[in-house]
């Protein structure tokens, strides 16, 4: 493949597996898989380097995936980049594990295993990754892993050791655990043994890990039905894990005890707000914490079911995080966000493009004004707007040029169907009228079916940048001022990987 025929679009970092309002999940699967695979065979290096900036947890995953099926080669194409060790590849998927949220970096493991719609594979890159992965870890970040993860790490341990193996380790073959897990951990028997109900040995010392004994309690409580001890060991283990053995044992503890007492993070406490209240518990969150995308999901879900409660409160954490100093300056502007119907998402991502939109919007700073094009107001409401109607997008830019500022963002996934192209008349029209301006098109849906790239443009003349989360806004754009030079970038990710990984 030429460098002219070539296109390096960020978009492929950007992909979830949710499908979108006009196309399926397996629609934009194929478009990305097919995307990755033209650039992995234009440049190996460059396609792992690129996965050390800001992207989805699943584009990272499948990307690896790709790279821990190919062997690595040292000639042509694929010879290593002046200043990288041969084992860069493994070093770049391992940070990226590491600075992954765990149940992410768990299913890009279980990739590995066969799970999340990909092939098995198994060779020794990969068992080194998963045992390093899951054991070189301090005793209470192992301790806590093995009591929330129990079934994927079984599946992940039995994939990278295989069935012999495995049962030589459980049963007492301490040189061979020492080869592979105790390198990484040499107290991880006892967990290895809770991990696969495996009882201690009686003639044998093993370290202690008290949460693990806790939960074993939990369970002996569970089995027998007392629902005392049940609740006396239940205190301070993680929320899922009690609901899991309240679940299977049936176990009488109203859940409102179970919120109380059990362990979540901040986002869990977010996402069970609601769950605690109807079970006639109240679980503390600290909005301002939350991050933006997060608050506006929630705000939207309860303006949509009709729920007030705590809606003020996350409304000020809005509007915290919309004045705070880290945001992005790109000089003032005027920001035009598509609220057309086709921004409502997918069935499985219910109103993703428009939140996206609203986050980024609140992260930038130098904002004169924000107009919103389509949409109707919810009637139950005093003015929040919801995704609705057609797409005329020419009328927010007219109105946005008219304004004088020197700087506009649309943000829309591309599809305007009133009337389809005005809007690249409009923009053209002003253009060549001497009006001074630049247009900048943040595109927050992939689309298997653009012409070029991941995502739809509004006009030829501006490239979109896509951005499917907020958080990857200012890696796209200074992404997208590299872009005609890839020696350039190649080198800038190598400095990057040294600075972030050392070499």
């Amino acid at each position: 493949m030429s460098e002219k025929d070539f296109q390096i679009d960020s978009g492929m970092l950007q992909f979830v597996p949710k499908g979108a309002y006009y196309e399926d999940q397996n629609e934009q699967i194929k478009s990305i898989n097919d995307t990755w695979t033209s650039f992995f065979n234009y440049d190996r290096a460059l396609f792992c380097l690129t996965t050390l900036l800001n992207g989805t947890g699943f584009s990272k995953g499948a990307m690896s995936h790709m790279l821990l099926s190919n062997p690595q080669a040292v000639t042509g194409r694929e010879v290593i980049p002046a200043g990288l060790s041969f084992d860069y590849e493994s070093k770049v998927i391992m940070y990226n594990l590491i600075k992954e949220r765990t149940p992410r970096a768990l299913k890009n493991l279980l990739m590995l295993a066969g799970k999340e719609g990909k092939s098995r594979v198994n060779n020794s890159r990969t068992r080194h990754l998963i045992l390093e992965y899951i054991f070189h870890r301090g005793h209470h970040e192992l301790e806590n892993l093995a009591i929330n993860y129990k079934g994927k790490l079984k599946t992940l341990i039995r994939h990278a050791l295989g069935k012999q193996e495995l049962n030589k380790i459980l049963f007492g073959n301490e040189k061979l655990f020492m080869k592979r897990i105790g390198r990484y951990n040499e107290n991880a028997q006892t967990v290895m043994c809770h991990i696969f109900n495996i009882p201690l040995r009686k003639d044998k010392v093993y370290a202690r890990f008290e949460k693990i004994e806790q939960v074993q309690e939990l369970n002996e409580a569970a089995k027998a039905g007392d629902v005392e001890l049940f609740k006396k060991y239940m205190k301070g283990l993680p929320t899922l894990t009690v609901m899991g053995y309240r679940n299977t044992y049936k176990i009488p503890v109203e859940l409102g005890s179970v919120y109380e007492k059990a362990k979540m993070g901040k986002r869990q406490a977010l996402q069970m707000e609601t769950a605690a209240k109807k079970a006639g518990t109240k679980i503390k969150v600290n909005y301002k914490n939350q991050d933006i995308y997060d608050l506006w999901k929630a705000f939207y879900h309860k303006v949509t079911v009709g729920n007030q409660s705590n809606i003020e409160e996350i409304a000020e954490a809005i509007r915290f995080k919309m004045k705070s100093k880290k945001k992005i300056d790109i000089g003032e502007v005027v920001i035009i966000i598509d609220a057309s119907k086709s921004m409502q998402g997918s069935d499985t991502r219910p109103l993703h493009p428009f939140l996206t939109a609203l986050s980024i919007s609140s992260i930038i700073s130098n904002v004169k004004d924000v107009l919103y094009v389509g949409g109707k107001i919810h009637p139950q409401t005093d003015g929040v707007i919801i995704p609705s109607g057609a797409t005329d997008l020419w009328k927010g830019l007219i109105e946005a040029v008219l304004t004088g500022v020197k700087k506009i963002m649309v943000i829309s996934d591309g599809y305007e169907n009133s009337v389809k192209g005005l809007f690249d008349h409009v923009y053209k029209h002003f253009k060549k009228s001497g009006y001074d301006f630049e247009l900048m098109h943040i595109n927050p849906v992939m689309s298997a079916d653009a012409k070029s790239g991941t995502v739809r443009k509004l006009t030829g003349e501006v490239t979109p940048l896509p951005v499917s989360n907020h958080k990857y806004l200012e890696t796209e754009i200074v992404f997208n001022q590299m872009i005609e030079n890839r020696e350039i970038v190649k080198q800038l990710l190598i400095g990057k990987y040294k600075n972030l990984i050392g070499g």
